[in-house]
């Protein structure tokens, strides 16, 4: 039961450096897109963007203990993951909904400050969520769905009263 534990507790410690790694490359890689508009406020997603890696990069690790300290399966693990994507998410659609309401709808600048904010550290969740799969066992067990052993000829049985 100990090296279990060790195991997730290492597995942890890992899927949070790669997926900071990871979150900050991307950040990285979408920043060299074109800023359309205020350089001021590009520089200001992207330094939330990463930010928020930092944040999620020790954030998720601990969720992700507690909820696999308690239940060690994948339908637990992606529950997890959906409660650190979930304030992202909503997050965006509200900072959204209140530039379109005074500023108005641009497609490219809204979808830039997605990829910049926004995607990096959804990019961190998902990245710490496949490395803890293989931690995590399966739902079902290959012994709960029993080899029918077929003797009659492949017939179908017919409901008689």
């Amino acid at each position: 039961m100990q090296r279990a534990y060790a195991r997730l507790i290492l597995t942890l410690v890992i899927a949070g450096a790669l997926s900071c790694l990871a979150g900050l490359l991307f950040g990285q890689i979408i920043a060299r897109v074109p800023c359309q508009g205020e350089g001021l406020a590009c520089n200001i997603d992207e330094a939330v963007g990463a930010y928020a890696v930092l944040i999620y990069a020790v954030l998720g690790p601990i969720i992700f203990a507690v909820t696999l300290g308690i239940a060690r399966n994948r339908r637990a693990l992606a529950g997890a993951t959906s409660v650190l994507i979930a304030p992202l998410l909503v997050f965006f659609g509200v900072a959204s909904i209140e530039t379109w309401r005074y500023v108005g709808f641009d497609a490219y600048s809204e979808w830039r400050k997605f990829l910049v904010t926004f995607m990096p550290p959804i990019l961190a969740v998902l990245v710490q969520s496949l490395i803890l799969r293989p931690v995590t066992g399966s739902d079902r067990k290959l012994d709960q769905f029993p080899e029918k052993n077929n003797t009659d000829g492949g017939s179908i049985p017919f409901p008689t009263e």
